[in-house]
C-alpha cells in the first residue's frame, strides 16, 4: 500500500506536460533582426521567394537531421528537425543542442523546417490576392517501451498570410515540463499537419531526463 501514492503522483506528473507558444514564423534566411510573420495582418517583404508550384521542388532534399521521411504522407515532410538550446530567432538561426538529455523542468525546444506544404488563395478586405500557409500540430509522450503517458491535440500554431509563396518557414515547437519529469528515457512523437492539403508527417524523438 505504501507504493500506491508515488505511482499516482508519477502518472499525474506525466500528464501535465504542456506546449507553450508554438508560434510559426516565415523569415528570410540570414536576416538575424527580421520579425516573425504569424498573423493575418502580416506580409512578407520583397526578398521572400515565390513559386507557382508546391514548395517541394527538385532542390529540396531530406536532411540528415530529419526523422520524418518514413512517417510522412507524400510530398510533405521535415527537411530539418533538431533540438535547440533556445527559441530560434529566424529561419536557420538557432543554436543546436548537442545532446538529448534534459534536466527535470527544462524546456524541450524542437526546431522544424517543413517543406512540401500547399497554399490557400485568399483575398483581404482591400481585394488584394494573398497566400495563406496554415499548420496544425499535436504530440504524444511515451515511455521507452511505447506506453503513452500524455500529450496534446490541436496545439495552436499561427498561420502566415503573405503576398508571396514563402518557402523558408520554420516551426519552433516548445514542450514544457509543468511538473518536472521523473528521470528516465522517453519518446516524444510530434505530428505536423498541412491544413491546406491535409497531409502530415510524424517526428519521433528520444529524450532522457537526468
Amino acid at each position: 500500500m505504501k507504493n500506491k501514492p508515488s505511482k499516482i503522483v508519477y502518472s499525474f506528473a506525466l500528464l501535465l506536460f504542456a506546449v507553450v507558444s508554438s508560434v510559426l514564423y516565415g523569415l528570410n534566411y540570414g536576416l538575424a533582426n527580421a520579425q516573425g510573420i504569424s498573423d493575418a495582418n502580416s506580409t512578407s517583404d520583397a526578398n521572400s521567394t515565390s513559386d507557382a508550384n508546391s514548395t517541394s521542388d527538385a532542390n529540396s532534399t531530406s536532411d540528415a537531421n530529419s526523422t520524418s521521411d518514413a512517417n510522412s504522407t507524400s510530398g510533405f515532410y521535415s527537411n530539418k528537425d533538431l533540438f535547440v538550446t533556445a527559441e530560434p530567432s529566424g529561419f536557420g538561426i538557432y543554436q543546436e543542442k548537442n545532446s538529448t538529455s534534459y534536466s527535470p523542468g527544462e524546456p524541450i525546444i524542437l526546431y522544424i523546417e517543413p517543406v512540401g506544404f500547399e497554399y490557400n488563395n485568399i483575398t483581404n478586405e482591400n481585394g488584394t490576392s494573398l497566400f495563406s500557409i496554415d499548420f496544425g500540430a499535436s504530440f504524444l509522450i511515451t515511455s521507452s517501451n511505447g506506453t503513452i503517458l500524455g500529450g496534446q491535440e490541436n496545439v495552436p500554431i499561427g498561420n502566415i498570410i503573405s503576398h508571396n509563396q514563402n518557402k523558408e518557414v520554420f516551426i519552433p515547437f516548445t514542450v514544457t515540463q509543468s511538473v518536472p519529469f521523473p528521470t528516465g528515457d522517453y519518446i516524444i512523437i510530434y505530428k505536423i499537419t498541412d491544413e491546406n492539403s491535409g497531409k502530415s508527417f510524424d517526428l519521433n524523438k528520444n529524450i532522457t531526463i537526468t
